[in-house]
């Protein structure tokens, strides 16, 4: 097998053990690198990218599991205090990503995928093109994700109010050319493509449920 497939499983199954541990983010960073993949190529991305872009996305909160437990896994929004400690997590999955082989690129875009275009994003405040197109992904993909899981706390979104939520922010906490390729994507229904038969089934009766209720 190609030696960068291997790496790609091997995160993946390391990414499915570390989500099992937490209810609220069970297949998360799947659907997230998933997601990712699927607006990467929609945007041109060249191929030798993708392996970068799709580890990346499985690994970006790979520093959550450093931080513990009764933090990350509160079963209400977080107060000030656990909101900075939740978001030392991109610096903490660099530290644990940066030395590996094969692992700098994507270990980047775990360093940066809370950055902003406006520079009001953590840890560094970078904006612009300081912030890798994977990067910029992840943080579309990731937020559209957390908008329509359901929370302890909050009911989750329906599918379209989330994008709306993503077109609100352009600008500001999205960049605008991934938040169009996202919503194109999700639009056609082309965004599922990779996903399993029953993978989408349990999308659509979430979107279904949260329109009836």
């Amino acid at each position: 097998m190609d030696p960068i497939q291997t790496l790609i499983r091997t995160v993946d199954t390391l990414t499915r053990v570390i989500d099992a541990n937490d209810p609220l983010t069970r297949g998360r960073s799947l659907r997230i690198a998933r997601y990712a993949l699927r607006v990467a190529r929609e945007l041109g991305t060249p191929e030798k990218m993708l392996a970068d872009i799709e580890l990346g996305a499985l690994l970006h909160d790979i520093g959550r599991s450093a931080i513990l437990n009764d933090v990350v896994q509160t079963p209400r929004a977080l107060d000030a205090g656990e909101r900075a400690i939740v978001q030392t997590h991109p610096t903490i999955g660099w530290e644990m990503l940066r030395d590996i082989p094969g692992l700098a690129a994507a270990a980047d875009i775990v360093y940066t995928h809370h950055e902003r275009p406006d520079g009001k994003g953590y840890p560094r405040g970078l904006s612009g093109d300081a912030v890798p197109l994977g990067a910029r992904l992840v943080m579309v993909c990731a937020a559209y994700d957390a908008m329509v899981e359901e929370r302890p706390y909050r009911r989750g979104l329906p599918p379209q109010a989330a994008c709306e939520e993503l077109r609100r922010h352009v600008g500001t906490q999205f960049y605008a050319e991934v938040v169009d390729a996202f919503i194109r994507l999700h639009e056609s229904g082309r965004l599922w493509e990779g996903f399993s038969r029953e993978e989408f089934a349990q999308h659509v009766q979430r979107s279904d449920a949260r329109r009836a209720a």
